[in-house]
């Protein structure tokens, strides 16, 4: 009934300093299989990111620590495309040439869906606010909707657009992206479609995220914008400094979106205001698909290069005596000294996760003090700042806010064993 040869190979990263703007710190991971494809990633609820392989043919899953695994779809020659994870937590995918919607399930094994035309072209796919799968049919010009027991519905596009992307919107509709038509069209979970045509004229709308600001955010790969559309269907357009080719768009965990630029091999970052500031990658790379993961740095394909690429939301470079927490925004160093002895260094730094991470003093055995920057904004608006310590020298905290250059020190006194929370520190 399903079909699994799960191929599992731990890669080595490629560490890069990207140049183009700041110091953002840039990781790739080579892909297993030779001239893959890789075009769109999501993030999984298994905590690892899931991205689809056009040429290899196959659905893989790559961890926060590069780890991929391969996933082979039953039908040959299928280009896999659109990639989310649906209303059962399984991932679900599209098959632009095997005219299917796949699935993965918790264990690998692959099942397909196939629709009532072959030749529809299925690209974008994702879940609605009605609980049900909702993908793109660019050969057919129409949007589909299939519920997780394999019941499909689809509905056509007034006009000819050639739907690529589609995303939930904060209104309770689907919003979506018709390239050849240059519009961004919306549709309602009862099948009722409206269309808004982008005023740069054959722009070639692309890829489309919802905002932080209760707007949809969309990239044109042809007219080298990144758009935004109100609810109601005002369109505003910011062009890229550089020109370039956005495709993907995601929201990342710093209440910005981020773009892949693939003609320019970029990656974008653009404020709910309309800042664009660019990251370059390796050349070339071509990044198309990103999606925010759940380390909270963003991950992007890399068509050209055959990996996948992780960038930090914040401009921090981890190094020995560096922790970078929270997508990489916050900067953690500390300063220690016994007086006594007329000693003196900087705390060796250890990350444990996305936001928690521990010094050294005086021995590689023997962690002195751990520190935690969690984001509290949903609480309060604030990130918050915790430490404890198993050491009673004296030693000051300093933790930088890599996107707002804000400095907080904690000083902790020679003789004290402390602990300390500071939930309005940034």
């Amino acid at each position: 009934m399903f079909a699994r040869r799960a191929s599992l190979r731990l890669v080595l990263p490629l560490f890069l300093a990207a140049g183009f703007a700041g110091a953002q710190s840039v990781t790739e991971f080579p892909i297993p299989t030779p001239g893959s494809i890789p075009i769109s990633i999501t993030a999984g609820k298994d905590g690892a990111l899931w991205f689809t392989e056009v040429s290899g043919n196959v659905v893989a899953r790559i961890t926060t620590s590069g780890t991929v695994t391969e996933f082979p779809i039953p039908t040959p020659s299928a280009s896999p495309q659109g990639i989310t994870v649906g209303p059962d937590d399984s991932i679900w995918f599209t098959e632009r040439s095997g005219g299917k919607i796949g699935r993965v399930g918790g264990i690998g094994g692959v099942t397909e869906v196939a629709l009532s035309n072959p030749g529809s072209g299925p690209v974008g796919i994702t879940t609605g606010p009605d609980g049900n799968l909702w993908f793109t049919e660019v050969s057919a010009n129409k949007i589909g909707r299939l519920t997780v027991l394999g019941e499909l519905k689809e509905f056509a596009i007034p006009t000819a657009g050639g739907p690529l992307q589609i995303v939930s919107g904060p209104d309770g509709n689907l919003w979506f992206t018709e390239s050849f038509g240059n519009r961004i069209g919306r549709i309602g979970v009862g099948g009722s479609v409206v269309e808004f045509p982008v005023p740069t004229a054959n722009s070639s709308p692309y890829g489309i995220a919802a905002g932080p600001d209760g707007n949809l955010w969309f990239t044109e790969s042809v007219g080298a914008r990144i758009g935004r559309i109100t609810p109601s269907g005002t369109v505003t357009e910011f062009a890229l400094p550089g020109g370039g080719s956005p495709r993907g768009i995601a929201l990342g965990s710093d209440g910005n979106l981020w773009f892949a630029d693939q003609i320019g091999d970029r990656i974008g970052r653009i404020t709910p205001a309309g800042q664009i500031t660019e990251f370059a990658v390796a050349s070339p790379g071509g990044p198309a698909g990103i999606a925010s993961g759940p380390d909270d740095a963003l991950w992007f394909t890399e068509i050209d290069a055959n990996r996948i690429g992780r960038i930090g939301v914040g401009p921090c470079s981890a190094d020995a005596q560096t922790l970078c927490l929270n997508g990489s925004r916050f900067q953690v160093r500390v300063h220690w000294s016994v007086p006594s002895q007329g000693t003196s260094g900087i705390g060796t730094a250890v990350p444990l996760a996305s936001d928690t991470g521990y010094f050294w003093f005086f021995s590689a055995t023997n962690a002195e003090l751990m520190v935690k920057v969690l984001d509290g904004r949903a609480i309060n608006g604030h990130f918050w700042v915790f430490y404890g310590a198993l050491s009673n020298v004296q030693y000051t905290i300093t933790v930088v806010d890599a996107a707002t250059g804000e400095t907080k020190t904690y000083e902790n006194p020679a003789g004290t064993m402390a602990s300390h929370a500071d939930v309005n520190a940034f």
